[in-house]
């Protein structure tokens, strides 16, 4: 709930809104959250994806990246976004304070993984495991753990430790996208390492589901904005994804992707940011009102003038309204009540643009004629 400022707190007020007013309603929230296809209200948690660029000369299997490579990105459960830590000191500079930075630190990102029944994730984890450190490979070797391997460094069959032969990042980045009203920022994560790895707890007592602990350190992060698509982000919207058309989305591209964007002012300008239904109703009342006031002029030019751009604005906006009005019912194959009531409304709304047009072509013949007449007397 918004306060009022104190300045509109007076017991006795002017205008057309007097008396007392002491807390506003929701209008104050509205105006600022639901304004420009919801610019500003806060975004959800669950509108994110994950995208790992896996270099394919670090994986035994390449299915791995080759088959699975965008469901390890779906199985992602959970994830941080940056966070930064920047060190300042206070100096004295002539008996004046001033703050200065000398360390600038990004935090780690902790990452949660369904623990999948196909093992998919163990894999990837495997995988890492394996192109950094030696161990998960020799310790099947004879030998290469014996209680006397301490006695000699001859006496160790098999390499260990960080000598596995690695020398290129296992992950080239780490992508993740934050969603909302069709468009995406996207965090990206350069020369990401696994900092801890967590397999978590079984237990026969739990009857949850189980998953897996990553936290990552990484080099740098940068920043980029666009529109959602197919593919973009960075895998998404192409395995496993629904692409049936939404009875709720009027206008469709290929793929599935909205053809037009979410609307309002925007740091992506690729967009399209076309009106919605509301606007076009809006325009056409505007337009109707603009002809009848055109009817009552006493100029003839001027009266002819105004009906025109009376019946060039309404016609933009016929086609639309229709098109809107046709499914204003609701969800496709579902019955609500009062449905027939709707039915009706829309059919009388309807009825009535189609009168609009009607009149309207009758006011573009008189006006027409009116101005020919007005042109003639002036020769």
């Amino acid at each position: 709930m918004a306060f009022t400022p104190n300045s509109y707190l007076n017991e006795t007020q002017t205008g057309p809104n007097q008396g007392p007013e002491i807390l506003r309603d929701q209008q104050h929230a509205a105006r600022l959250f639901n304004a420009d296809q919801f610019r500003l209200a806060p975004k959800s948690k669950f509108l994110f994806h994950v995208a790992f660029g896996i270099n394919p000369s670090c994986v035994r299997n390449p299915a791995i990246i080759n088959t699975y490579g965008q469901e390890i990105n779906m199985l992602v459960k959970a994830v941080d976004l940056p966070s930064y830590t920047v060190q300042t000191e206070v100096l004295n500079q002539y008996n004046r304070k001033k703050v200065v930075q000398y360390q600038h630190k990004p935090g780690e990102i902790s990452l949660k993984f369904h623990d999948d029944n196909m093992g998919l994730i163990n894999q990837l984890w495997q995988n890492y495991y394996s192109y950094y450190y030696a161990d998960s490979s020799t310790a099947t070797v004879p030998g290469a753990f014996s209680r006397n391997a301490t006695k000699a460094f001859s006496s160790i069959p098999a390499n260990y430790g960080f000598d596995a032969g690695s020398t290129v990042p296992f992950f080239n980045y780490i992508k993740i996208y934050q969603m909302a009203r069709h468009e995406y920022v996207c965090y990206q994560l350069w020369n990401p390492i696994i900092q801890s790895w967590n397999h978590n707890k079984l237990s026969y007592s739990d009857g949850g589901v189980n998953d897996f602990d990553m936290k990552l350190q990484f080099e740098a992060v940068s920043y980029s904005v666009g529109a959602v698509a197919a593919d973009m982000p960075e895998g998404f919207g192409v395995t496993h994804y629904d692409t049936t058309l939404s009875p709720l989305q009027a206008n469709t591209s290929a793929g599935g992707s909205p053809s037009t964007g979410a609307g309002g002012p925007s740091f992506v300008t690729t967009l399209d940011s076309t009106g919605l239904a509301a606007g076009a109703l809006s325009t056409a009342i505007a337009q109707v009102n603009t002809y009848q006031n055109a009817q009552s002029s006493s100029s003839p030019l001027s009266g002819a003038a105004g009906v025109i751009g009376a019946a060039a604005g309404v016609a933009g906006v016929i086609g639309i309204g229709s098109s809107l009005l046709s499914t204003a019912g609701g969800l496709s194959g579902i019955s609500f009540p009062g449905a027939g009531a709707i039915g009706d409304a829309v059919s009388g709304i309807g009825g009535a643009i189609s009168d609009v047009a009607s009149g309207v072509g009758s006011a573009i013949s008189d006006a027409a004629s009116s101005v020919s007449d007005a042109v003639s007397s002036l020769f």
